[in-house]
């Protein structure tokens, strides 16, 4: 193998020094420059971004107490409206109980009032058969003829006996 070759050492070490001082020069000016330009501003990019997205955190974060302290205040603003609604319903529930209960008071009044008028009416009719009756009854028993007044002279001392 030429390599091992003892005679040759000399030009292979010039060769590989010339060859790695090359390397060595065109990686130093060239590609590691480009290579850290691109490395710089990919790590500018990435804080770039990372601070954007801290902004936008923050301003997500502000949305959402807003969101929550105008979801707060609705919710507080229902139940006031709610409570409201309820009271003006049971106020005006009331009410009309209060009316409906007049109005049978009324009613029932008016119905007493009538019962005791057809009662008295339905008496005095009672009375007036009773009468008739004994008046037919006696007639029919004995031959006397009786007036109206001694009829209900009789029934009248005779009436709170019945009862």
């Amino acid at each position: 193998m030429p390599q091992l070759n003892p005679e040759f050492f000399i030009s292979q070490l010039f060769w590989l020094f010339v060859f790695f001082s090359f390397l060595l020069i065109f990686l130093w000016r060239v590609s590691l420059p480009r290579i850290a330009t691109v490395m710089e501003k990919r790590q500018n990019k990435i804080n770039e971004n990372l601070s954007t997205a801290k902004e936008l955190q923050e301003q997500a974060l502000k949305i959402e107490k807003n969101i929550n302290f105008q979801i707060s205040n609705a919710k507080e603003e229902t139940d006031e409206e709610i409570k409201k609604t309820i009271i003006s319903l049971q106020e005006e529930a009331s009410t009309k109980l209060s009316s409906l209960e007049k109005e049978l008071e009324v009613k029932i009044s008016n119905s007493e009032k009538e019962i005791i008028k057809n009662r008295d009416l339905q008496m005095k009719t009672i009375n007036e058969e009773i009468s008739n009756i004994t008046k037919i009854t006696v007639s029919k028993i004995s031959d006397l003829k009786l007036s109206d007044s001694v009829v209900n002279q009789a029934i009248q001392s005779f009436k709170g006996k019945i009862n």
